[in-house]
């Protein structure tokens, strides 16, 4: 086990956003807001979010601003923003799992990847006042309160949102992989019918 899935969800914008090709804040905040409730998680637990990334004037302002308004502006510096959009150009229908794949890899590593060429934000981007930073070299992941978490946020054209909140899987106990073989084995089996079961 890589990684466990806490909560995910997806929605549409609908009728908040001003035409088919725009984002909407309002649409990704409620999606956001009700994926971390359904998780039963702090935001402040998040050491990533992996975002859609589009690099377009209008697209990662709206993103961030929405991440920012769902993590309810904890500032500190303490989640990064990262986009594997940035490494390899937009896979279409793949950009998703492609972030995916890099949150749980990340996870796995207890690394939080350096985000290539980045020099400066978006003037319409403000992350003082959030709790998100955009780190340039590779860090080492560990958090003492939390388990290792991240977000996925992937975005489609025509107001699509879906979001997926990751966590570290589980220790398995020693004993439990070495646990001794019992005396006694179940078999199981099954069949249409009473006299095909006894044959």
């Amino acid at each position: 086990i890589y990684a466990v899935i806490k909560s995910s969800g997806i929605n549409n914008d609908g009728n908040r956003k001003i035409g088919y090709t725009a984002p909407s804040i309002l649409g990704q905040e409620a999606l956001l807001r009700h994926v971390y409730e359904g998780a039963e998680i702090e935001t402040e637990s998040i050491g990533i979010v992996e975002c859609h990334g589009s690099a377009t004037p209008l697209g990662d302002p709206v993103e961030v601003e929405a991440l920012q308004r769902a993590f309810h502006k904890n500032a500190g510096d303490h989640c990064a923003h990262g986009s594997v959009q940035r490494n390899r150009g937009h896979a279409d229908c793949a950009a998703g799992i492609a972030s995916f794949i890099k949150v749980v890899l990340s996870i796995v590593n207890r690394k939080i990847p350096a985000t290539l060429h980045f020099e400066k934000p978006n003037e319409k981007i403000n992350l003082e006042d959030s709790p998100f930073y955009v780190n340039t070299k590779t860090l080492d992941w560990s958090n003492d309160k939390y388990p290792l978490r991240g977000g996925v946020n992937s975005l489609g054209l025509g107001g699509t949102n879906a979001h997926v909140v990751l966590e570290e899987a589980p220790a398995i106990p020693g004993d439990f992989v070495d646990e001794p073989a019992r005396n006694h084995k179940i078999l199981t089996l099954s069949a249409k019918t009473p006299t095909a079961l006894d044959k």
